[in-house]
């Protein structure tokens, strides 16, 4: 199934709803796809265990290896910016559930709504009782002032997310990976549907898949922050997931007999 349309026959409350679920999932799926892209930086990319296999039989299998390690990082990504669908759970989906005025704006309130009403401790609070209620008052007032700025942030997050994912799956690089993974990977295709409507499209290059991954994680944590109002740091998961990779692979040693 690929309708884009299906968001139209839910309400408001449940677009939301989808969005949150999906946008979690999504959240899952990249920090997988983060470690997995991260040992390939050293499997693919780095001379790190290639410069160890010299010339042999076991050089093949080698190259079988970092073939199937480079080809699933493609897979998973591709797996993100899958078409929009109901069943999907990539991120045109969450676009198609939350580009619309009415949720965008229930999006906001609800990130203004946990500001408003929040209280705080006042320290050395007055004994009098009427200014220690103008000191709460004002406390109430820079809470709220703090949650429509923070509102604001929101709709700003969301249009931005919007609109670099709208970018992203109109762009070239999406149309020849997405085409890669349907011709190559997930199916073996002498001629697919884009190729039949477009003609040849240009081929996939080294590092692609690392410019996608990267125009990827901004977006993320923006739907993330701003739909499911929690906030993550992808840069901190890539360093946690650089650092475990290169504690295995720099640690392992190849001894060939040819």
């Amino acid at each position: 199934m690929n309708d884009r349309k299906w968001p139209t026959k839910l309400s408001t409350s449940e677009r939301i709803a989808a969005a949150k679920q999906k946008t979690a999932r999504v959240v899952d799926h990249l920090q997988y796809l983060l470690e997995l892209h991260e040992n390939n930086a050293i499997v693919v990319y780095s001379p790190t265990l290639s410069a160890q296999i010299p010339r042999s039989h076991a050089a093949n299998a080698f190259n079988v290896f970092q073939r199937a390690m480079h080809q699933f990082e493609i897979v998973r990504l591709c797996a993100l910016w899958d078409s929009a669908d109901p069943e999907k759970e990539s991120i045109p989906s969450v676009i198609e559930l939350v580009d619309d005025p009415n949720v965008i704006e229930m999006l906001v309130q609800e990130t203004a709504a946990k500001w408003k009403g929040i209280g705080g401790r006042i320290l050395d609070p007055p004994d009098d009782p009427e200014l220690h209620a103008r000191f709460e008052a004002a406390l109430q007032r820079r809470n709220e002032a703090f949650g429509e700025k923070q509102a604001q942030k929101a709709r700003e997050g969301l249009r931005k997310a919007i609109a670099q994912s709208r970018d992203i799956i109109a762009s070239p690089k999406h149309a020849s990976i997405m085409n890669l993974r349907h011709k190559h990977l997930a199916h073996s295709l002498s001629e697919t549907r884009e190729e039949k409507k477009a003609g040849p499209l240009p081929p996939v290059k080294y590092g692609d898949e690392r410019d996608m991954l990267n125009a990827t994680l901004p977006i993320a944590e923006n739907l993330y922050c701003w739909v499911n109002g929690t906030s993550f740091s992808f840069d901190d998961a890539r360093k946690i997931d650089r650092k475990n990779a290169k504690a295995f692979w720099e640690a392992c040693t190849f001894h060939i007999t040819r």
